[in-house]
């Protein structure tokens, strides 16, 4: 056994694989002795072939530009789509080959061409169309601001008073008084509907009021007085507390009677 140590000689003493032999393929020794030249069939994807897909071929291999089939888009009607040229034509657009100096101008070979009168685009008119927030469309989440609480009340006021003068109107001519023989009668109606709308805005005022200010406590009367004495002050608390209905004990002190008061308000 040697003990040189082996060196990988020169790629120019080495040479080169020619294609043609490397091209070959693995040899296959029949039973008769005969070699028969042999390629592997190409490897597979590990994923899906869309390509086999009898309804996805015709994506597959596709060569050149059709710009047809196309969407065509209208300032005021709703959008178009064109199988060809013919129905794009009806319309007043064709998709024609650019002039020399529109492809030095803008390096295009084609471009859409309208009539005068045609109002149709190829391209969107996105300065004109608004968002509609109850179609937002896909991959948009649109989140509503709060309304205003006070902007709310005020038009629901708006919306009762008109509802609530009719039926205060029609309740105030079946039981409330009848005209007097000295006033037209026309003059009395008007008068009659005037009232019913002075109570249906005093209700529905007072309705949004007590809305707006549910969480407000009802304010007591004032414990500070510099003209009234002890005496005076509870027994106006006293009174107060007779008035709301709390069974008073003879041993609560001024501040007890305040804090029961303050208790049912």
């Amino acid at each position: 056994m040697s003990d040189e140590t082996f060196v990988l000689p020169p790629r120019a003493k080495v040479g080169y694989l020619d294609p043609s032999i490397s091209g070959e393929g693995d040899a296959v020794l029949l039973s008769d002795g005969e070699t028969v030249s042999w390629t592997p069939p190409p490897r597979e994807l590990s994923m899906p072939d869309m390509s086999k897909v009898k309804t996805l071929q015709k994506y597959f291999n596709r060569r050149g530009f059709s710009v047809w089939p196309a969407w065509l888009y209208h300032p005021t009607e709703a959008k178009r789509i064109v199988k060809n040229a013919d129905e794009a034509a009806e319309l007043g657009v064709c998709y024609r080959a650019a002039t020399e100096r529109e492809t030095s101008m803008y390096g295009v070979k084609a471009v859409w061409d309208y009539k005068d009168d045609c109002e149709w685009r190829s391209k969107p008119f996105d300065k004109d169309v608004k968002f509609d927030s109850a179609s937002p469309g896909q991959g948009k989440t649109v989140v509503h601001g709060a309304p205003n609480p006070i902007i709310a009340q005020n038009a629901l006021v708006e919306a009762l008073i008109p509802q609530v003068a009719a039926a205060v109107a029609t309740a105030l001519k079946a039981t409330g008084p009848s005209a007097p023989a000295n006033i037209d009668a026309k003059l009395w109606d008007e008068f009659m509907a005037f009232q019913a709308f002075q109570k249906s805005a005093a209700a529905v005022n007072a309705l949004g009021a007590s809305s707006a200010l549910a969480d407000i406590p009802e304010p007591v009367p004032d414990a500070v007085d510099t003209d009234e004495t002890p005496e005076d002050e509870r027994a106006m608390w006293q009174a107060e507390a007779i008035r709301k209905g709390i069974k008073i004990d003879g041993r609560w002190s001024t501040e007890r009677l305040m804090k029961e008061i303050e208790k049912t308000a």
